[in-house]
């Protein structure tokens, strides 16, 4: 692209930055990210996202966290979702409730977070706070959506 002069757009960062979140490259990340103002482009909130999936697979969960603090726009369950899943990686769960407040806030029927949030309550031995979470999925008589794959044979 250089040679070429083609200047990078919004596409080519998120490109880039999903391929330093993959390789754990998070330093790479961080450079990329910084890279956009200089190319006079703002990041988006899925710029964001990738970088806080970057961060927190990375286990750096406190800094994915000062990023979504920081950030010029209101995050979409994307950002807090990518949180919320790392803290149950890494089995964080102080930040675990909060990723899924906010996700809870924005998307109240999705039974995803609840169970995200059961799974880290009982990875960390906090068994009645995971059953009470189950609980409240029942009561509201929330379901989750059916999943769904498709295979194409070529024989």
């Amino acid at each position: 692209m250089v040679d070429a002069r083609i200047p990078p757009n919004s596409a080519t960062f998120t490109g880039l930055l999903t391929g330093y979140c993959h390789a754990g490259l998070v330093e790479e990340g961080y450079k990329c990210f910084a890279m956009m103002k200089d190319h006079k482009l703002t990041p988006s909130t899925d710029h964001y996202a990738t970088m806080v999936d970057l961060l927190a697979r990375a286990g750096r969960l406190k800094e994915a966290y000062e990023m979504i603090t920081s950030m010029p726009m209101q995050p979409h369950t994307g950002v807090w979702g990518a949180l919320l899943l790392a803290c149950k990686v890494h089995n964080n769960a102080q930040l675990g409730e909060i990723a899924a407040k906010h996700c809870l806030e924005l998307e109240p029927e999705t039974t995803a977070y609840y169970s995200l949030l059961a799974d880290i309550y009982a990875s960390v031995g906090k068994w009645g706070e995971a059953r009470n979470l189950r609980k409240v999925v029942k009561e509201k008589k929330l379901r989750n959506l059916p999943g769904s794959s498709w295979m194409e044979s070529t024989t």
